[in-house]
Parts: structure tokens; sequence; C-alpha cells
């Protein structure tokens, strides 16, 4: 086996927890549907059963880790995002995040009981079990939240602190990963799309504080076997670096990474967490490692690794750079350890199967498909598939996911010939809502969709380029991407008066000459007063639709808020606003 650069990635397993008994019930037959799409993965009962939460089928699943065969299936929501199990592996918690609900079952004999369903807000996209005082913590991406959630109080827990207040954190960016600290009230925060990391104090209710990488895509989070470092899997971009395979090739465009923080550092607000930290590249010269996805350390100091874009599972040590690398299913993007048994189990998610891998040899050993036949595949999900594929990259070392998370954005800036030079690096846009934005690239060069997915695998991903049929496929699914909710509709902080106000300011400004409800953008390319560094100042605006989601600002992030956008620079205003008009303005925006 070919020793190569790679990553790491283990289920982090949840600490102990009290389930309180409710009468919701979930179906018990296996549920005929079409795709099953795993998504998390949790072991119980010293590694002998699994538990798999698939994102499609809306179910949970039980598998026999030793017979290899599935015992039951549960369809108990519509879009799963996320499992965790409590020590005794009595109870199981999954986050929906197409409902907004945090699930509780009870795993009783094979079968998986509902005992109740909990509310907590909008894309729910993780959730963990710490082991303070029965604490659930549930993240919420578009709220930019953290809610917290204490088990055993009562038979409806709600969450409200003891006081009557509403335990809920808010942060500064979107979150998706976290990790409880052990033996503290610590809980560490990962941002979904860009690079902020938060730690949050569960008994203060406090943000403690937030610290900003250059890195994109936090695919993994986890303590190392000491705990004494966080881990962290990630991508990084330069925004200098040209779309060209010799830029590409010698890791001057894009890079994939693992990371090794100072948890004491972390913990500490005041503390430098570069002062120790590591960083390992993965992936090199003819073998890209594209989008790392989970990772974990073992006993004996090797690292593992899902290499999601890539289609692999890596076992290394990243201090010596060796690394082996196993063909798995496609995307695996979750896996779990059984320690003792020396196994991992990793979710193939567009494969439908969980692979088994021996970690003592390090072999593949085997695996378990989650569906009797694979159905045939739509245009959709195949375009979904090539969205998160990095082989459509230049050695395969990225994939469009990279550069737009999940669809949305990094936030970060790329230097490529989309508005047809090189040397002027433009902001990664938002491919949320995109259909209707049309036409698509900075300079609005780009009449359909189909041109532009063309254009970005020639000139962007320089790889083998896509076929005809390639092409319809990806665009598909690009059309099903909706924007996303404002942050303040997210909240439910909306003011009515306040956005009857700033639709008015919004309108007297004249904003809308640009930005032309109810797509809030235009066709045309306008000189907004501002240029890049090879002179152009005619750009094509973006939809202002989920404005609130995005960020930085302008065409080059010199804008870090709205707030900037309007106090700092004076975007396109036509007269000076009041402090009020200011702050109407902005609520407006932040509800589109």
């Amino acid at each position: 086996m070919a020793a190569r650069l790679v990553l790491l990635g283990l289920w982090f397993l949840p600490w102990l927890m009290l389930g309180q008994a409710g009468d919701a019930q979930g179906e018990k037959a296996p549920v005929p549907h079409g795709l099953y799409r795993p998504i998390a993965l949790a072991l119980i009962g010293e590694g002998k059963r699994l538990v798999v939460a698939n994102r499609d089928g809306g179910s949970l699943v039980l598998l026999d880790t030793d017979q290899r065969k599935i015992l039951a299936e549960t369809r108990v929501g519509k879009k799963l995002s996320d499992v965790a199990v409590t020590a005794d592996g009595k109870r199981v918690y999954v986050t929906d995040e197409d409902t907004g609900e945090l699930i509780v079952t009870a795993i009783v004999g094979d079968k998986f009981e509902v005992l109740r369903r909990q509310p907590v807000g909008t894309s729910p996209v993780s959730v963990r079990l710490g082991d303070q005082g029965g604490v659930v913590t549930v993240a919420l991406l578009w709220p930019r939240r953290v809610l917290i959630l204490r088990e055993g109080l009562a038979p409806q827990p709600r969450p409200v602190s003891p006081e009557g207040r509403e335990e809920k954190i808010d942060l500064p960016f979107a979150p998706r990963l976290q990790v409880p600290v052990p033996g503290t009230t610590k809980l560490i925060v990962a941002d979904a799309f860009a690079g902020k990391l938060a730690v949050v104090d569960l008994e203060r209710r406090k943000l403690d504080s937030v610290r900003n990488l250059p890195v994109h895509n936090v695919r993994g989070l986890a303590l190392d076997a000491k705990q004494k470092s966080l881990l962290i899997s990630h991508q990084m971009i330069n925004a200098f670096g040209r779309t060209t395979k010799g830029e590409i090739q010698t890791s001057n465009l894009v890079t994939n990474h693992v990371r090794r923080l100072s948890l004491a550092a972390l913990l500490d607000p005041r503390g430098d967490i570069t002062r120790e930290e590591r960083l390992y590249q993965l992936g090199g010269i003819d073998e890209g490692a594209g989008d790392p996805a989970e990772l974990h350390e073992l006993g004996d100091g090797r690292l593992l690794v899902a290499l999601a874009g890539v289609h692999e599972f890596a076992v290394g040590r990243p201090e010596e750079v060796l690394w082996t690398r196993l063909p798995v299913g496609r995307r695996p993007i979750a896996f779990a350890v059984d320690a003792a048994r020396q196994r991992a189990y990793v979710a193939n998610m567009f494969s439908d199967s969980i692979s088994i891998v021996d970690l003592q040899a390090v072999r593949l050993a085997g695996g378990i498909p989650l569906a009797a036949a694979t159905p045939k595949l739509t245009s959709l999900a195949r375009g979904e598939m090539l969205f998160f594929d990095a082989s459509l990259s230049f050695e395969s070392w990225f994939s469009c996911h990279s550069c737009h998370s999940d669809g949305h954005s990094n936030g970060r800036l790329n230097d490529n010939l989309s508005d047809g030079s090189f040397g002027t690096p433009k902001r990664v846009l938002s491919l949320l809502g995109a259909k209707d934005t049309g036409p698509w690239a900075w300079n609005a060069s780009m009449p359909d969709l189909e041109a532009q997915v063309r254009s970005s695998a020639k000139s962007t991903m320089q790889g083998k380029g896509l076929k005809d049929d390639e092409v319809r496929d990806l665009a598909a699914f690009l059309r099903t991407l909706t924007p996303p909710p404002s942050l303040l509709q997210a909240r439910g902080t909306v003011d009515e008066e306040a956005f009857k106000r700033g639709r008015k300011v919004f309108s007297q400004q004249k904003c809308a000459t640009c930005h032309a409800p109810p797509i809030y953008t235009s066709a045309k390319t306008f000189d907004v007063g501002i240029h890049d560094e090879l002179g152009g100042k005619h750009f094509n605006p973006p939809s202002l639709r989920g404005v609130s989601q995005g960020g930085p600002y302008f065409h080059d992030n010199r804008a870090a808020s709205l707030e900037e956008v309007f106090g700092r620079y004076r975007h396109q205003l036509s007269g000076a606003l009041s402090s009020q008009e200011l702050r109407d303005l902005l609520h407006f925006l932040g509800s589109l």
C-alpha cells in the first residue's frame, strides 16, 4: 500500500446524559425510499452496534458490526444532520435540519423508539452531549447560535435556565462542528464556512473568546488522544494564487491540512494559539487530498482522516509524513472508531454504504451496504455528487465545495479568469439562490448557469473538463440551492416597523437601481466607485437576498460588515444618513 499524505477522522463519542420519556412514535418498519446518504455515526454496545443517521432517508439504522447486517431501520425525520448517544448507549439524539427538531430516541432491543421531538429552531446541524450536568448543545447554522438544553429536569425540557432566561449563545459566525471539553464547562465551536473558532462557557452562558484562523471548510474537529490539543481538518486558499495547473500542483492555490492547536492556549482568552501550533499538509504532487473531513487520533499517535473529496480514508503519522490512503466509497464524510477492536467504520455518503477499516493491518476489511439495490440516480443526485468531487480539479486538490462551502461561500478571495484577468482576486460568491441571479461572474460575462459551470471546470479547476451531461447535472443541482434565511429571520427578531422604515431609506437612496427587488440584483454592470488591481470598476451587483449571512463585502472583502459598507465606505449613498436611518437600513438588509 502506498504511503501518502492525509488527515484523521473519528466520530466524537458524546458524554453521559439522561433522557426523559414521551409519547411520540417513529415508523418501526423499514421504510421504502431511494437514497440514504449516511451523514453521521455512533458506536454503542462495546462496538457491537453501529447507529447510522441518514440525511435523505430521514432514518436511523442500527447495524450489527459482527454479523455486518442491518438490525433495524426507523424513519424519524426528514433531513437528519447529526447524531449523538449517551454513554450507556440507551438514548440517541438526532438533529433534523428540515424540521428544526432535536429528536430523542431510545434503543429498545434492536429497535428505535421516538421518545420526544424538541423544537430547537432553524437549521440544527450538530448535537453534542456534555459531561457537566446532563447538558445537550445544538448548533444552529443560520441563526448563528448554540442552544443549551438540560436533560433530567422535566419531562419536556426547554432551552430555559433556572432563572428563566433562554439558554442560547449567539455567535459572530454560522457554526457547524462543536466539541465539549471533558472535565470543564467549555465548548469549542467551529465556523461552518470560514475560519473562526469560538470558546463557549456553558455554565456562565457566555462567549469566552473568538479566534480567526486563515482557513475555511473546517470539517473535522476533535481533541487529540491526550486531550491536550485541538485537531482541525480544513482547507486554505491563497488569494493571489492563480488557477493554473502549475500553481495548483505546487500548493500555491488551495491546500488541505490538519492543524494542531494547544488546548490550554485556546481556552485562555488571552492565549497565543499560534505559539505551539503544528500544520500538516495533506496530499502532494500527483495526488491531491481534496476536502478533508472527520479526523481522530488513536492512542498510539496515529491520525485517521476521511478524505471526502477523493473518496479515501487515511491512516498515518503526520510528524513523519507517512500516510496510507485506502480507497473507500464515495464521499467518506464521517467515521466511528472502535479502539478496542482496532476498527473504523466509515460512512460513504454517496455510496450509501459503510466501509470497515482494519486499523491494525491498515487495510480495507469489507463493507455494509445500506440499500438492497441502488436506485437510478436523477440528474440532481448526479449533480450533487459532482459538486463534492475533487477529481474534477487538477490532481484532485479541491472540489466546487472547497470554495462554495455546502453551496454557500468560504468568504475568501480567489484569483481566477472568471473576470477575464489574473491579478485581480475577487470574493467567492454564494451559490445559494444563484439560479435567479443571472448573468453570472463579477463582470456578468456568463449568460447561463451551464456556461458558468463549464467555464469554472475549465479555467478555475483545470481538471479533465465536464461532458455535456455532467454540465447539465451540475447546473441542475445548483438550481435547487435556495437562499438562506436572513439572520434576523432565523433568530426571529425582525422588527416590522424598522423593516418598513429601512425599506423607505433603501428606496430614497435609490439602492434598487442596482439591487432591484424581488431578487435584489440586476443583469447589468455598474461603476460602484471602487476598483480592482487593474483599474476595473464595473461590477455586476450580487443579490442582497441573505446578505446578512455573507461577508466580508465588496469584490475584495474590504468591508468587514454591512455597517462598514455604509458607515466607512458610504457605498453609493446619495446623501448623509442619520444614525436612525442607518440602523433602519441595516435592519431592512438584515431581514432580506
